[in-house]
């Protein structure tokens, strides 16, 4: 069976990295402190040990200047809790310490209680609030909370529908480069949700995405090339696609990487040998991992018919790869 005839058969939460901490520790002194000292200084040595991955000591080290009102310092006590630095994640108490930062006006924090007043964590949960806190980090230079906002005014979802300004707070993020804002009017307008549907719209801001390789904008470009979207339908573009999508564990993805490959191979002179064996790699992924039955029954009907034409000697070896695919980062 051919991939075209199988294929036919079938038709959150925002993270913070030591990259804010780095950019934080060294303004000097913060531009949007309202005139307090510098809050990188007295945290030196605190900084240091946390470069040097000792955990415990530093946050004693950063809590003692956080409970100084140093914003910094509570903006860094906050992403210990949140990201698990030397413990496990403590989400609730996190949000409580990016609450005292924004409160000391720390942008990135105010994106973060933004967040946490739309979970319901550490806090009580308050859409206002969170649309509130995303429009003021916003205001303070971070562009993704534009489009957090404007989400919120969209969706009607805990304030007053306003599809104008949530368009526009969306489009002011994805100019200024805030790459969920860009993924987010990708899918909207490729699926026509709180805009007219557009797939040129669509593929124009797909484009600008594609290369960070976000896996679920990876897929909907995969879309355009494979189902001839506005353009001819070219396998190779697609299948490149969507093998980058597969890759960043993207589960929609997984059975047409699969299909075609095996397509590939089913007309291939060269090289069958490694298309039969990512057809085999695709395909057994999916079979374990895809969440729809119809996605998993495709895969095994595909398995069946990969594993006639594969030597099993191959199948340890690739089975290693799929366990390393599929482990938890």
């Amino acid at each position: 069976m051919t991939k075209s005839v199988i294929y036919h058969q079938s038709q959150g939460r925002v993270t913070f990295g030591l990259v804010y901490l780095i950019l934080f520790i060294f303004l000097k002194p913060p531009a949007f402190a309202n005139g307090t000292d510098d809050w990188a200084g007295p945290l030196h040595n605190a900084q240091t040990l946390l470069t040097k991955q000792k955990y415990r000591a530093a946050l004693v080290a950063f809590k003692e200047q956080a409970n100084l009102e140093n914003g910094l310092a509570q903006f860094t006590v906050a992403l210990f809790y949140d990201l698990g630095w030397g413990m496990t994640p403590q989400r609730p108490i996190a949000c409580q310490w990016y609450q005292k930062a924004a409160q000391n006006n720390m942008p990135g924090a105010m994106q973060a209680l933004g967040q946490c007043f739309l979970d319901g964590q550490g806090v009580e949960q308050n859409k206002m609030l969170a649309y509130q806190w995303f429009l003021k980090a916003y205001e303070h230079g971070i562009a993704e909370g534009a489009c957090q906002a404007g989400e919120l005014l969209l969706s009607g979802d805990g304030v007053d529908l306003d599809v104008i300004s949530g368009q526009r707070l969306c489009f002011e993020a994805a100019q200024q480069g805030a790459v969920s804002a860009q993924k987010k009017l990708a899918q909207w307008y490729f699926y026509g949700q709180y805009f007219p549907q557009d797939y040129q719209q669509a593929f124009n801001w797909l484009q600008r995405v594609a290369s960070i390789k976000a896996p679920s904008s990876a897929y909907l470009l995969a879309q355009f090339y494979d189902q001839g979207i506005g353009m001819d339908v070219d396998e190779s573009q697609a299948l490149r696609w969507y093998e980058i999508a597969a890759s960043g564990k993207y589960k929609k993805a997984y059975i047409p990487t699969a299909l075609l490959y095996w397509q590939k191979f089913t007309q291939a002179k060269k090289n069958k040998k490694q298309l039969l064996a990512k057809s085999y790699l695709w395909a057994k992924i999916s079979s374990i991992s895809s969440e729809l039955a119809e996605d998993q029954n495709l895969s095994k009907q595909l398995l069946e018919q990969v594993l006639l034409q594969m030597p099993v000697s191959w199948q340890n070896s690739l089975d290693t790869k799929i366990t390393d695919h599929l482990a938890v980062l």
